[in-house]
């Protein structure tokens, strides 16, 4: 764990957790609204598009708000540039990997690319909707959380469970329901946890939006216009068991060095 992480995440109390948790009920239902509108209105044009991105907007702007509010830098919620060469450093490895997994199968396997306009499309929406949850969830709430929560075995799967809750609208859309609305909010649980493995790293939310946004991309192939279903989810699967791998592995070696007492010369 860097050692940032545990030094902002000592400084909350209970106040910042019950306004995390306050702005967390408004996002909710700012998400119930929005599930409201795409069941009830079918939107096209600049109405789709202003549906589409008003919830990640509203969303940054109340997390922005109470950081002015409260006198909160935006190095709080993991914006600055310390450490730059390991974050980046960080962030093109998890890039490699994804891509490696999520990229390579679908152009092995003879999967045809959406068209240009429609990639550029995709990637702004993908990243726009990855940043503004890694923003408000693992950024501001997460760390709040310890405010209250102030163990990692409680504060972390908490904040997991509300980002698995906040979906539920979505997947009801989507057609989830019994089994396969247990087993995606499970994954979504894993998907917080890995996430957050990852700012805890450097606490930057760089390689955790990038992490998210390469998911998002390759794991629903929203890339291709004809390809294995099957295929491109496993392989993407494979791929964040893997970085799930790397960073356990790597938390468990920061642990063990941090408890070598150190020798003087």
């Amino acid at each position: 764990m860097d050692s940032r992480y545990k030094q902002e995440v000592q400084k909350y109390g209970k106040i910042d957790a019950i306004i995390a948790i306050c702005a967390f009920v408004a996002a909710t239902l700012l998400t119930i609204v929005v599930w409201a509108v795409r069941e009830n209105f079918k939107l096209t044009g600049f109405l789709r598009l202003v549906e589409r991105f008003a919830l990640p907007v509203i969303v940054i702007a109340i997390v922005f708000a109470i950081l002015i509010v409260r006198k909160e830098s935006f190095a709080s919620i993991g914006f600055h540039k310390d450490k730059l060469k390991q974050i980046l450093g960080l962030t093109s490895f998890i890039v490699v990997i994804f891509t490696a997994f999520g990229l390579v199968p679908g152009l092995v396997s003879g999967a045809e690319f959406i068209n240009p306009f429609a990639i550029i499309s995709v990637l702004a929406t993908t990243f726009v909707l990855a940043a503004f949850e890694d923003i408000f969830f693992v950024g501001y709430l997460q760390t709040r959380l310890y405010g209250i929560f102030k163990k990692n075995v409680y504060a972390i799967p908490i904040g997991a469970a509300l980002f698995a809750l906040i979906h539920i609208p979505q997947r009801l859309l989507d057609g989830f329901i019994g089994f396969d609305m247990i087993g995606t909010l499970i994954f979504l649980c894993l998907m917080h946890v890995f996430l957050v493995l990852i700012f805890r790293r450097c606490f930057s939310l760089i390689p955790v939006i990038a992490a998210h946004m390469l998911n998002n991309l390759y794991s629903m192939g929203q890339l291709w216009e004809y390809y294995d279903s099957d295929l491109i989810e496993t392989w993407a699967t494979i791929g964040i068991f893997l970085l799930v791998i790397t960073f356990v592995v790597w938390e468990m070696v920061q642990k063990r060095r941090s408890r070598v007492p150190r020798t003087s010369a």
